[in-house]
């Protein structure tokens, strides 16, 4: 299939949006003082109610050392603890103190009321975008995983 303009004027979109994004993390990253990692690993926490630092790793991309050092950091400066894992007697899970949670509830209050907004100026349905569009994402990565391109190194 060839793209065409409307799919340009699509393609634009969205890199704008990743970029608007990438500009909010970083601002609320630098107004909490920890890095823009340290606050994505603060809100997968927070989702998850608890996490363990492999998980984390996973989800950042990370190696067990940076998230290590990462977690070490965060600890001490009172925005998580370490819990012994009653399932994994070696590892243990992260938890979010006081700091944490308030760190994450700026981060929420910003996107919420920011997604409030336009989500009310596009008739309501927004939710039902993000919802169809994280889909297609997990659909091209299954679908990428599934089929990796046969090219050469660059």
């Amino acid at each position: 299939m060839t793209p065409t303009a409307d799919d340009d004027d699509l393609m634009a979109a969205f890199a704008a949006v990743v970029r608007a994004n990438t500009s909010l993390v970083g601002q609320l990253s630098a107004r909490a003082g920890i890095h823009e990692n340290a606050l994505r690993a603060l809100v997968l926490i927070s989702d998850t109610g608890y996490s363990t630092p492999t998980e984390v790793a996973g989800y950042l991309g990370l190696t067990s050392g940076a998230v290590t050092n990462m977690i070490d950091r965060m600890s001490a400066a009172d925005l998580l603890e370490r819990a012994p894992n009653p399932s994994d007697r070696r590892g243990s899970l992260l938890r979010l103190l006081p700091g944490g949670e308030a760190v994450v509830a700026d981060y929420r209050a910003r996107y919420g009321a920011m997604l409030r907004a336009v989500d009310g100026a596009h008739g309501g349905e927004l939710h039902q975008v993000l919802n169809a569009l994280a889909d297609g994402l997990y659909d091209q990565a299954a679908d990428t995983m599934a089929h990796p391109a046969q090219t050469g190194t660059a």
